[in-house]
């Protein structure tokens, strides 16, 4: 019976991450180039049920086994879904949308990370940075330098200014895409190195890549893990209830 309480436990608490996690998705629905997450849970190991005895090395090995007890689910991990987003024209010519399975990549305090947002800004001395301040790094493993708006990047990526060339945006791609970590909302750090080459992609100056969240779909998810949620909660008061009454009644001597 309290294991009962347990797994109705586990249950309940793997639907509030779980509603957690759709929460965020909701929020970032208009953060350019945001990745929704899913949750990933798994079930405890089972174990078997023996009838009585169990600790009776005499009679364990005659004794049948009753059944599987499934001790509860537990968050495993977050899937990010890298599904592409729709493209947005805004005619700024810091905009940048990817076409291909590439990340763009700029440079941290902590190392370079890696990200599918391209709304960079122009800094103070002339550099794209993305809205954190961190440069938007070339092949020359360069920050680039642009020094205004009067720039053009073809859909190599070749950055140009006028017909003087400056630098090539740099672009990445892993083996496995699951190999990355998100930090923060849009920027992944990599478990693995990236490719030598990158995919085949082009880069499209003046647009920008949306979030891939569905918020249809997420409301959805919500109401059907706000009614699993609920339906945990009344399984643990159930038991509570028949627990109180083996206590206070069925023991009670007459």
């Amino acid at each position: 019976m309290l294991r009962g309480m347990y797994t109705a436990g586990t249950g309940m608490l793997l639907q509030r991450r779980m509603m957690e996690n759709i929460t965020h998705n909701i929020t970032n629905a208009d953060t350019t180039g945001y990745k929704k997450e899913y949750v990933v849970s798994h079930s405890f190991d089972e174990v078997m049920i023996r009838r009585i005895h169990d600790n009776d090395p005499h009679i364990l090995r005659h004794t049948k086994i009753a059944g599987p007890l499934h001790l509860g689910t537990q968050v495993d991990q977050l899937y990010v879904d890298f599904e592409t987003g729709a493209f947005d024209g805004t005619e700024r010519p810091t905009d940048f949308a990817l076409v291909g399975d590439v990340f763009f990549v700029v440079s941290t305090e902590a190392g370079d990370r890696y990200t599918r947002c391209g709304a960079f800004y122009i800094d103070e001395a002339g550099y794209l940075v993305d809205g954190e301040g961190h440069f938007l790094l070339g092949e020359s493993g360069n920050p680039i330098y642009v020094g205004g708006l009067n720039f053009q990047v073809n859909e190599r990526g070749d950055v140009m200014t006028g017909y003087d060339y400056i630098d090539t945006i740099r672009v990445v791609s892993f083996e496995d895409n699951g190999r990355l970590r998100k930090q923060g909302s849009n920027l992944f750090f990599a478990l693995d190195e990236p490719l030598a080459e990158p995919y085949e992609h082009r880069i499209m100056q003046g647009f920008l890549e949306t979030s891939n969240v569905d918020i249809a779909r997420e409301m959805v998810d919500m109401i059907t893990v706000y009614r699993t949620y609920e339906t945990n909660q009344r399984m643990l008061s159930m038991i509570d209830e028949t627990a109180g009454k083996a206590v206070n009644e069925i023991g009670r001597l007459r």
